[in-house]
């Protein structure tokens, strides 16, 4: 499988293409025998070039159009997700399956079309955070159906860095991590917010329909993690991301090799739509609904 990334400017298309072209260091072998990146384009092309050079890539596209017919998925990386819709449409309306960086998109309207497109056309999806997919968010999923089925759980505390002065769309720009974990770990039915910015950093109260959770997008901090407070005990729990980038690969090659999404078009939708309404509700000061 041919796979063409634009947006080379972030650190995130050299890590996929090295994860995809150059065999392990330890083992000697590809992680995947049958996909590789085949094509990249910048519009950078001085990090489109070191790409090209690092990882072997057969090609660097002169514009997006260039990969039609020479790759079998895109991968769309930009920094700034407000740049995704205007990348990522043009290979849906020609079914191409897509990765899509975080976040998904910073506009609501603009993640509904690409869904809708996606849909009509019967194209898989993947993207958004792969925060989502680490084991620590994982085993606290578990931890929190058990304790909300046993009727112990009261609420939690979450929290990730924020870099909200970013050059890359501002608040939007990291604020996608936090948001997808909390979505993993708590459930994809958020109702509203409440938030409030201050210093840089943006504390979030998260409605759900029988609890609430804390959400905190930290300038500065460097570590992430979660508390867990239950009428049994308190838990703890450090969030390790280092193995992010080939938890997303992984989900995206088993796409493209089954042709089944392992994330639906909804809940890729859901993180914007949760996006969208803290981005408001610090700035109104008012509760927001979640579409």
């Amino acid at each position: 499988m041919k796979i063409g990334i634009i947006g080379t400017e972030n650190s995130h298309a050299m890590a996929f293409s090295k994860l995809l072209n150059l065999p392990d260091p330890n083992t000697g072998k590809v992680r995947y025998e049958d996909a590789r990146v085949a094509g990249v384009y910048g519009p950078d092309m001085e990090t489109a070039q070191a790409i090209m050079d690092m990882t072997h890539v057969d090609f660097i596209a002169g514009g997006p159009e260039d990969f039609f017919g020479r790759v079998d998925a895109m991968m769309i990386t930009c920094r700034r997700g407000s740049e995704h819709y205007q990348y990522a449409m043009p290979f849906i309306r020609k079914g191409i399956p897509c990765f899509i960086d975080k976040p998904f998109t910073t506009d609501y309207e603009q993640a509904a079309e690409l869904i809708g497109k996606a849909k009509e056309n019967h194209v898989p999806l993947s993207g958004g955070s792969g925060c989502k997919y680490v084991y620590d968010v994982l085993m606290l999923k578990r931890q929190v159906e058990n304790l909300v089925a046993e009727n112990k759980f009261i609420t939690a505390s979450m929290n990730f860095s924020l870099v909200m002065d970013s050059v890359y769309d501002g608040f939007f720009f990291y604020s996608s991590h936090l948001t997808e974990m909390a979505l993993a770990a708590f459930g994809y039915d958020m109702k509203s917010v409440n938030a409030f910015e201050k210093n840089g950093s943006v504390i979030t109260v998260a409605h759900y329909e029988n609890f609430d959770i804390t959400l905190n997008y930290t300038d500065g901090s460097h570590d992430s993690s979660c508390i867990i407070f239950s009428k049994e005990r308190n838990f703890y729990r450090q969030i390790d991301i280092s193995m992010l980038f080939e938890h997303e690969m992984d989900h995206f090659i088993n796409m493209l090799k089954t042709g089944k999404m392992q994330t639906s078009y909804e809940d890729l939708i859901k993180p914007v739509a949760v996006l969208v309404a803290v981005n408001e509700s610090f700035k109104t000061g008012k509760e927001v609904a979640i579409k």
